[in-house]
């Protein structure tokens, strides 16, 4: 398995795993909008895209937003969406995902953070182990 940033021509296999990802989340199927939000994303470079690549295909991702803590005063990266395709989950593709996102924290001097609802604070930092399980979790759980 192979861990890379997306680049456009991923488009035409990743808008419909993101859309799957949306309507998990209980949003109606939007192939065409989903598409356009990720070609949004990748022409402004305002995320960071990691797909997961089994041989020609792309079967999970994590995707990455550049922001600032006033509260924590430093940068850092914001992520929301995590998903495995159904068919490839408890093979640890969330896990591997969850970590190349901490490298990339690791390697710009940021910290990695996902919004929490359920938190009192509202962060959940991705440097705690039982973080990455959750989202492995959770990724494995969505349907």
């Amino acid at each position: 398995m192979l861990i890379r940033i997306a680049i456009e021509d991923d488009l035409t296999q990743l808008a419909p795993l993101f859309d799957c990802y949306r309507q998990s989340l209980g949003q109606a199927p939007a192939l065409v909008e989903s598409g356009e939000f990720l070609q949004a994303r990748l022409y402004e470079n305002d995320s960071v895209i990691f797909i997961a690549q089994l041989a020609q295909d792309i079967v999970g991702f994590i995707q990455l937003y550049p922001s600032f803590s006033s509260r924590l005063l430093k940068p850092v990266w914001y992520f929301d969406d995590l998903y495995v395709e159904e068919a490839f989950r408890h093979q640890g593709i969330a896990t591997r995902l969850v970590e190349k996102a901490r490298e990339l924290a690791d390697e710009t001097g940021v910290m990695a953070v996902r919004r929490d609802y359920l938190s009192g604070d509202g962060f959940v930092f991705i440097d705690d182990w039982n973080t990455r399980a959750l989202f492995a979790e959770q990724a494995a759980n969505q349907n």
